[in-house]
């Protein structure tokens, strides 16, 4: 078979499936016609919203919400899109009635999220923050459709409304709760600043002396001290070797020596004429008897002097320096006489008895008894005595003095010696004191720049939404677009019936030309005879013809009425073709 297509060729073909043809074309373009004019008109109505800078440079009010515009507008819709937003404007425009007993609500709210559009308008910028170019959003547009125009329009500006709102809502709170939450950091710190101050004042009163900025006192104290510990010992040697000088002078001076006058006359009171009488008596009573006149007469002088010195006192002292003198004498006749001597054994018994009477006096005295060993008679012995006795006392008192001293640097030396870890716990006390006051600080800075943020935002002076085009009543339909659906429609029906033709044709396997039958006998064709119609096939295909032309016309009149009606008016469309030709 010759599959090259020809002029006469295609002309057969049309003559044979021009029904074809033409049926499925009126069928899928009525199709498109019902599909685009039996759609419902939604329109639509949009709101552009101008996005503005704070009005405050950035460099005199930080902002306190920092997040990027395209984050906010997505967390503002997923705030307006939420449930209970939803339906609260359903509820309130009375949307999709007819669909409520039909729907289930959610459904009906994917719908109307469905129906709700945001498109944002970026620009070229550099980036505040890290100086880059980069692309912002300046604007957005916000739009929503329905078959009413007016519910459109309505819910489009409620909806701006609820951006509007959200937006400052969401500003001011960002701005509040940073406010609040540095307020409370401040109050924290200001507690911690507090405890942290009463423990430095108590560790100060516990280690008030052994904190570091003490040392250098403590030194210098420890310096001072040891100088006059010096001092003092350089002052008790001094009256140490004054009182072994003394001592020297005491012993050369006799304590019970009598004074005597210019003339050399011994001056003599009542109580040392007493203590002379018994001195003469303790003589004469180891050569006499107590019997004896001379005896008797020198105790009633001495019983005379006692009476009148007041009280008879104990003669220890004397009798002590008459023993030694008669010790001194026995030794030396002893050494000139001998032992046998009648002079040396009456001496004798004369030291023995004296012996006697000293061990009962100093018994007596042990007892309680009123006379001191150590009562001196010479004024040059009792002035020596007194200055060493003072400066015994000097050397006592410098003593006790050098050892409260010493006890003063052992202290400051304990002082000295705890500062190490007094000073490792103070640094601690401090450090954090220090940390926590420079927190503080940085946290007063950061509330004093929130609260102005704070109040810029209350002012509506920072970044804010600015509506620069209201919803407008829509005046017509924003879908569907019935031309394109009609223009399409006539595409696909075309192409429809062009192929419904051309598969009928490659299907029928009937001879339709005298090549075909030459090809398929093999034989030569002798003549061709035409088709011959009859009258009654005559009538009947231009009857089909004619209902074909009908539908045609209905069709055109039908389209150009749903067009002078859905779309445009014809004849403002003939008068725009007039224009368009005029120009060309």
């Amino acid at each position: 078979m010759n599959e090259t297509l020809d002029l006469q060729t295609i002309q057969g073909i049309i003559r044979r499936r021009k029904v074809l043809f033409i049926t499925v074309f009126i069928l899928i373009f009525l199709a498109a016609l019902a599909t685009a004019f039996l759609l419902p008109s939604l329109y639509r109505s949009q709101v552009v919203i101008l996005i503005e800078e704070q009005q405050i440079p950035p460099e005199y009010v930080k902002t306190a919400v920092t997040s990027y515009v395209e984050e906010r507008l997505q967390l503002i819709t997923q705030q307006i899109m939420s449930r209970p937003r939803l339906l609260k404007m359903i509820k309130q425009f009375n949307l999709y009635q007819d669909m409520q007993d039909r729907y289930t609500t959610e459904e009906i709210m994917d719908k109307m999220r469905q129906r709700i559009n945001l498109e944002t308008t970026s620009a070229d910028v550099i980036d505040k923050r890290t100086g880059r170019p980069s692309t912002a959003t300046i604007a957005f547009t916000l739009s929503f459709e329905d078959e009413s125009p007016d519910i459109a329009q309505k819910v489009a500006s409620q909806l701006a409304s609820f951006y509007l709102e959200e937006n400052l809502r969401t500003r001011e709170e960002t701005a509040s709760n940073i406010t609040a939450f540095l307020q409370q950091e401040l109050d924290n710190l200001k507690k911690q600043i507090d405890q942290l101050e009463q423990r430095i004042s108590t560790f100060k009163q516990q280690h008030k002396y052994e904190l570091p900025e003490f040392n250098a006192i403590n030194l210098q104290a420890i310096d001072r001290l040891q100088r006059d510990i010096d001092q003092y010992d350089s002052n008790i040697r001094t009256l140490q070797e004054r009182k072994i000088y003394l001592e020297g002078q005491l012993a050369t001076i006799d304590p019970l020596t009598p004074l005597t006058n210019d003339q050399g006359q011994t001056v003599m009171n009542p109580r040392d004429r007493l203590k002379y009488l018994r001195v003469q008596l303790l003589s004469l009573q180891s050569s006499l008897s107590s019997k004896h006149p001379d005896v008797k007469k020198l105790k009633k002088e001495i019983a005379k002097l006692e009476a009148q010195v007041g009280g008879q006192g104990n003669d220890l002292q004397l009798k002590i320096k008459q023993l030694i003198d008669l010790r001194s004498q026995l030794a030396t006749l002893k050494g000139r006489l001998g032992a046998k001597h009648p002079d040396v054994i009456k001496l004798s018994k004369q030291i023995a008895a004296l012996e006697a009477e000293v061990e009962a006096a100093k018994k007596n005295t042990k007892k309680g008894g009123n006379t001191s060993l150590v009562e001196p008679e010479n004024p040059a012995y009792i002035n020596i005595q007194t200055q060493i006795a003072s400066t015994a006392m000097e050397v006592s008192e410098m003593k006790k003095a050098r050892d409260n001293l010493k006890r003063e640097i052992a202290k400051y030396q304990q002082r000295l010696e705890n500062a190490p870890v007094v000073e490792r716990d103070y640094s601690q006390l401090t450090r954090d004191y220090d940390n926590a006051k420079f927190k503080y600080n940085e946290i007063m800075n950061k509330l004093m720049e929130a609260r102005v943020a704070q109040g810029m935002e209350e002012s509506q002076k920072g970044e804010r939404f600015t509506i620069i085009d209201p919803a407008q009543l829509p005046e017509k339909p924003f879908k569907p677009n019935r031309l394109a659906i009609v223009l399409i429609g006539f595409v696909l029906a075309l192409g429809a019936a062009v192929g419904a033709a051309a598969v009928r044709e490659s299907l029928d396997d009937s001879v339709k030309s005298l090549e075909e039958l030459d090809e398929i006998t093999g034989l030569p064709v002798l003549a061709a005879i035409n088709l011959m119609e009859s009258v009654f096939e005559r009538r009947q295909r231009q009857r089909r013809t004619w209902l074909l032309l009908i539908i045609l016309a209905i069709g055109i009149i039908a389209v150009l009425t749903l067009f002078h009606f859905y779309i445009m008016p014809l004849d403002i469309l003939w008068i725009k073709l007039q224009r368009k030709a005029a120009r060309l």
